[in-house]
């Protein structure tokens, strides 16, 4: 699994600013929701130790989850940091073999190249996550475009 940070979020200023996609997928797989502010509450060498750290084996997943929470703990009384325990989804959506029909209807709501069930299946874990996350109901969608371009999902990459 790759642990670098998509260019869509690169934005020039801080690309740790925001929770990256690497983060969020991680968060997934230890089974913890986590919102902005107790993002942060952490320092920027916090934030490129979560990015960097791997989350793949059970074993990580927990050595993942324990750092997280030690990070946290000193930042535990000056706010709500968002932190709670979500279940971990045993089959998660992005590992469907075919495109997820919400995944359909957004990028076909916004014009956007739909790709076919086989560029999916050729897309790594985290790519189909991405997708999955930025076509949500209610997402504003805003780099949908840039990450469909990184992920040769355009009409150019599909062609």
């Amino acid at each position: 699994m790759t642990t670098a940070l998509f260019q869509f979020e690169e934005d020039g200023r801080y690309a740790l600013r925001r929770i990256p996609m690497i983060v969020r997928f991680n968060l997934d797989a230890i089974g913890i929701r986590f919102d902005f502010p107790g993002w942060a509450a952490l320092s920027r060498e916090e934030r490129q130790e979560l990015v960097d750290m791997p989350c793949d084996s059970d074993e990580q997943k927990a050595l993942y989850r324990q750092r997280l929470i030690e990070m946290l703990k000193p930042h535990a009384d000056k706010s709500d940091l968002g932190l709670e325990n979500i279940a971990v989804e045993p089959e998660p959506l992005w590992r469907s073999p075919t495109v997820p029909a919400d995944v359909v209807d957004t990028l076909s709501e916004m014009d956007l190249t739909i790709p076919t069930d086989l560029h999916w299946q050729e897309l790594n874990d985290l790519q189909r996550f991405v997708l999955i996350k930025l076509t949500r109901r209610g997402h504003k969608n805003a780099n949908l475009p840039a990450a469909l371009e990184e992920f040769g999902l355009t009409e150019d990459g599909i062609a």
